[in-house]
């Protein structure tokens, strides 16, 4: 069945639509990658530190120093756990848009090829 020009450029529309969604998925996933990162250098820094190094935690504008370096830890590590879980879901929805995206734009090229040969048949 061949679509109408009025359907193709509705197409056109909905692919600018997912190409658009896709690089704001794909924007976030890179911002809670690189958290990640740095969440896992953190718990690294601090696993080599002795048990009487000073640790210190930012809050707000201001660094102010740990008492308990082990319920930092286990913070940190519940926010690597979340921002993995985060990661992981972006991953999911990137693989789903990028399907989508490539059947419509896979449906376009042959809606594309189909007008540009033109009709077949008689009259």
């Amino acid at each position: 069945m061949s679509m109408s020009q009025e359907d193709i450029q509705n197409e056109i529309v909905k692919a600018q639509q997912l190409q658009q969604q896709l690089q704001m998925v794909m924007n976030q996933k890179q911002q809670v990658e690189e958290r990640s990162e740095d969440l896992e250098r953190a718990l690294e820094e601090l696993s080599r530190l002795d048990e009487d190094t000073p640790v210190y935690k930012e809050i707000g504008e201001i660094l102010v120093e740990v008492e308990d370096k082990e319920k930092m830890i286990e913070e940190l590590e519940d926010k690597k756990e979340s921002t993995d879980v985060r990661l992981k879901s972006l991953k999911s929805k990137e693989e789903k848009l990028q399907e989508q995206f490539q059947e419509l734009q896979q449906k376009l090229s042959q809606q594309m090829g189909a007008m540009q040969q033109g009709p077949t048949g008689g009259a």
